[in-house]
């Protein structure tokens, strides 16, 4: 799983841009269209150079010029893939396809990627035609995917001044979180409001109990607070309390270490999280995660 960079400002969200040095604003396109291109500069062997980032398109079929999400360029500096990035919510169809090979008769690139963050669609053009195909990236050439502690500082997971015990903990539990073998969805959650000066929205794990219960589970952190365990209970679409753990007071056994809220009401928690260790974390604290935290707001 990947996630965009982020600067926060004034407890304002931005997206950080890091070929072309820019922040953004946080749209949800533009979320996208940054995960892909982490994808590109951490697991694939696409230099920055070959990467194009909104480059203008004619198309006949619109009164203004298009720009492209993003551009892969071939040795010869040809256009090979054009990527197409629509919100997380939009539905990735056969008719964003044949809009996208409209777009594609100025770029002319071999193959097409339609993407919603969630599902990746792959088409090549040839002799006129557009078809479907697998993905051209082969899981035998992606690399592994390496994050240390200032990966998930740069993306709003860990603050930077964390101490060493802090930050190995919190790279092992985040890594093991945001694994694809865990279990729930990624989500972007656009809530409102912030906790601490940190702004709430953020990417989630979506847990979902079958009972109609669900829970969106983070960490989150500024560049000098956090991290803080945060999740939502959600029951039959209706927000239902939430609770915080603030992992450098429970790591250094300074308690109280959860606050919950729920119906309007705030309390502190005397739950010990203070025996956290990575040796924990590895014999199934963090597998085991979603159950105890649900077990909070019984």
């Amino acid at each position: 799983m990947h996630f965009p960079q982020i600067r926060i400002d004034k407890s304002q969200k931005w997206l950080f841009n890091p070929v072309l040095k820019k922040r953004f604003k946080n749209r949800p396109e533009e979320r996208v269209r940054l995960s892909w291109l982490e994808f590109l500069l951490h697991q694939t062997d696409v230099k920055k150079s070959r990467i194009g980032i909104e480059n203008p398109v004619k198309s006949q079929h619109a009164t203004n010029d298009l720009r492209a999400d993003l551009i892969i360029h071939g040795s010869a500096m040809s256009p090979e893939i054009l990527i197409e990035c629509k919100a997380e919510n939009v539905a990735i169809t056969m008719g964003t396809a044949a809009q996208a090979a409209r777009y594609n008769q100025s770029v002319g690139a071999k193959y097409i990627v339609l993407t919603n963050g969630v599902d990746d669609l792959w088409f090549e053009c040839s002799n006129g035609e557009t078809k479907a195909v697998p993905s051209q990236f082969h899981q035998t050439t992606i690399a592994p995917l390496e994050r240390d502690a200032e990966y998930w500082f740069q993306r709003g997971f860990l603050k930077k001044s964390a101490g060493k015990k802090l930050a190995d903990f919190s790279v092992h539990l985040l890594n093991s979180f945001w694994d694809d073998g865990f279990s729930g969805r990624k989500r972007y959650l656009a809530f409102q409001g912030e906790f601490e000066g940190i702004p709430l929205c953020h990417y989630y794990k979506i847990i979902d109990f079958g009972d109609g219960s669900r829970l969106a589970v983070t960490l989150l952190a500024g560049e000098h607070t956090g991290p803080y365990l945060f999740a939502v209970m959600n029951e039959k679409g209706v927000s239902s309390g939430m609770i915080s753990a603030d992992l450098e007071k429970a790591l250094s056994n300074r308690n109280p270490s959860v606050t919950m809220v729920k119906d309007g009401k705030t309390s502190m928690l005397n739950a010990d999280l203070s025996t956290l260790s990575l040796s924990e974390a590895e014999a199934g604290y963090i597998k085991n995660m979603p159950q105890s935290l649900r077990n909070f707001f019984d």
